[in-house]
């Protein structure tokens, strides 16, 4: 059985957290919170499963930037499953006081999963924008680095990585250096996301301009087409996230340097802490439930076979 102790500067900082009054506007951040979690979660578990599904069962979706989005979509989805649950569960519990144990381990398995989530929503950004920046500006050498194989091997390890960093940070109580760490790959994503999508805005102005010179054949312009389009999609999901992503990096990186550098004064912001961290989380939960909503918006197959699972069971069938 896995030791979960904690030390005792981690232990003084939930006791702080578990028997703080709430005042009264974190009383009803909370509550907000919570009405706003548990109506978004089924939608958001529902809708990127059927993203999923369309890309799986429709050959013209199985594009590698749809896929790729399918692949973040799981993330999604895994966020409306579990954190978002104990989100809500944790919140419910601080408001209520029922359980001082039952809460004070809610709050730590809950930021272990977020943590996790929040790190591998990062990492498939990445790889969304890498595979845009491949398919642009190396255009040549595009089917033998994106490959479904190299896709899988990608995929499969970033889970690995996150899965296992939370597993070390509960073993060890690395919690600082967890949450520092989490906010520089997050800082690390914005920072290569930014000047990805620069080389890209600056590529497909050059391909513009040969478009218009009358400088390119007609098969190139019509893959440039086809590829800004799916550009376009990625630059909104990227957009999305990034708005969404960027508060929780600076909100881990600079809990950790006040709670490195001064414990007590750390302590005593546990009422602003809380605020902030509520809030910026479900910031990041409405980026789950955003996502698949840009995936049908952006495009019309995936909009009418997600649409239309919506309203197959509504389907009223006269009688003969």
């Amino acid at each position: 059985m896995a030791n979960v102790s904690r030390s005792n500067s981690t232990s003084k900082v939930l006791n702080t957290m578990v028997d703080q009054e709430l005042t009264f506007p974190l009383q009803v951040s909370y509550i907000t919170n919570i009405i706003f979690n548990s109506i978004s979660c089924p939608f958001t578990v529902l809708l990127n499963v059927l993203v999923i599904l369309a890309v799986k069962s429709r050959p013209r979706l199985q594009s590698k930037p749809n896929i790729l989005l399918a692949c973040l979509a799981a993330t999604d989805a895994m966020n409306g499953l579990a954190a978002q649950p104990l989100f809500i569960f944790a919140l419910t519990l601080t408001l209520l006081r029922i359980n001082k144990q039952t809460l004070e381990f809610s709050i730590v398995i809950q930021n272990l999963v977020s943590r996790a989530l929040f790190v591998c929503s990062a990492l498939h950004l990445i790889l969304v924008t890498w595979e845009r920046l491949v398919a642009i500006k190396f255009t040549m050498n595009y089917p033998y680095i994106v490959t479904n194989r190299n896709i899988k091997l990608a995929v499969i390890t970033f889970w690995i990585v996150c899965l296992f960093s939370e597993v070390v940070a509960l073993t060890t109580n690395k919690t600082i250096f967890t949450n520092a760490l989490t906010g520089l790959v997050l800082i690390a994503c914005v920072i290569f996301v930014s000047f990805s999508y620069g080389m890209l805005y600056r590529e497909t102005r050059r391909h513009e301009r040969l478009i218009k010179a009358g400088q390119l054949p007609q098969e190139e312009k019509e893959r440039f087409s086809k590829e800004s389009k799916a550009l376009k999609t990625t630059v909104y999901v990227v957009g999305a996230v990034l708005i969404c992503l960027t508060p929780v990096a600076a909100w881990l990186l600079v809990s950790s340097i006040l709670r490195v550098s001064d414990e007590e004064f750390w302590v005593q912001l546990t009422q602003l802490r809380q605020l902030t961290r509520s809030t910026v989380r479900t910031l990041v939960n409405l980026n789950s439930l955003l996502n698949p909503i840009i995936y049908c918006w952006r495009q019309k197959e995936m909009r009418q076979f997600v649409f239309s699972k919506f309203w197959t069971s509504r389907d009223v069938h006269p009688a003969n």
